[in-house]
């Protein structure tokens, strides 16, 4: 395609378009594509969207629609491993890994919002993904399922809870099921990915103490593991008429069944990322004595993480 960028900015232009209104619908459609399309595709697409009709012998038709439904994405794909916090419109390619419960939480303005994660994985790791609000609708997708090859288009990464980069989907991101993949080597590569975390979290759970044992010695602990079910999560209104959160899980392993009391704000960060049944580590965690009740029970502190393995 010889037409210059200039040169269709001249031709949009002449057919009474003003300046200030091209350059609002072109930071439209830059917005849209995420970063993804050209200068030059973006000028066409506006062009065809406002009825103008490029003049010259070497644009047709098909052209608009190459331009509208195909993006080479693996140009911008990068692996997991080259994936640094605070990276914006990343493009990936992976696996889904394990599909976490959907939750719903109550925003500090009174909204509810909706949340789900995934695991994700490429050749060379993996990485917890998030979706929010209209996004967690993707997963009643029949393709959206575990071992189902994905692209991940315009995500951004950032730190969670605990420390652990994540891959967040917000409004411009999307994912891609089935995509198409250029190289051949690659895709082969996919298609034997397997969870490097799942074997080494199952080689951590055998060498680590069970829960009876640990809560018997220590009044702190460092860290510990094991399945989790939620038992209750409620606001309570305090004597001073402040209102918090408590959230209560059982948490199992071979051993034992202990208990887990988490308070206010942590209540509800919990409570978003995790379901009935997920294996998680809790660390920095207290150990003390219900005084009706006179079980042993953990009672999050300040310091106090829960990660899902």
């Amino acid at each position: 395609m010889s037409i210059s960028i200039d040169e269709l900015y001249r031709m949009i232009l002449a057919s009474g378009i003003s300046e200030i209104e091209l350059e609002k619908q072109v930071r439209h459609k830059e917005n849209e594509f995420g970063g993804f399309m050209s200068k030059q595709g973006i000028l066409f697409i506006i062009a065809k969207e406002n009825g103008i009709h490029i003049q010259s012998p070497e644009i047709e038709e098909q052209n608009y629609k190459e331009f509208e439904e195909k993006i080479d994405y693996d140009e911008f794909t990068i692996e997991l491993s080259e994936v640094k916090e605070d990276m914006k419109n990343v493009v990936l390619l992976g696996k889904i890994l394990k599909i976490y419960e959907p939750r719903e939480f109550l925003r500090k303005d009174g909204t509810v919002g909706k949340v789900v994660s995934f695991l994700f994985g490429d050749i060379t790791q993996e990485i917890k993904v998030i979706l929010w609000d209209e996004k967690v609708d993707l997963i009643k997708s029949e393709n959206f399922r575990v071992g189902e090859l994905i692209r991940i288009v315009g995500a951004y990464c950032k730190r969670g809870r605990q420390d652990n980069l994540e891959l967040h989907i917000g409004k411009r991101g999307k994912i891609i099921f089935s995509p198409e993949i250029g190289n051949k080597d690659f895709k082969d590569r996919l298609e034997n990915i397997d969870s490097v975390a799942s074997r080494k979290n199952e080689l951590e759970s055998k060498s680590m103490k069970g829960i009876s044992e640990l809560v018997k010695k220590f009044n702190y602990l460092k860290q510990i593991y094991g399945q989790v079910q939620i038992e209750v999560f409620k606001e309570i209104t305090k004597k001073s008429g402040e209102k918090t959160f408590l959230l209560k899980l059982l948490l199992s392993d071979d051993s034992t069944t202990i208990r887990v009391i988490i308070w206010g704000m942590n209540a509800i960060e919990c409570l978003k990322i995790i379901s009935d049944q997920d294996t998680v580590v809790i660390s920095n965690v207290a150990v003390r004595t219900n005084s009706y009740t006179n079980e042993k029970e953990l009672v999050f502190t300040k310091n106090s993480t829960l990660e899902i393995v």
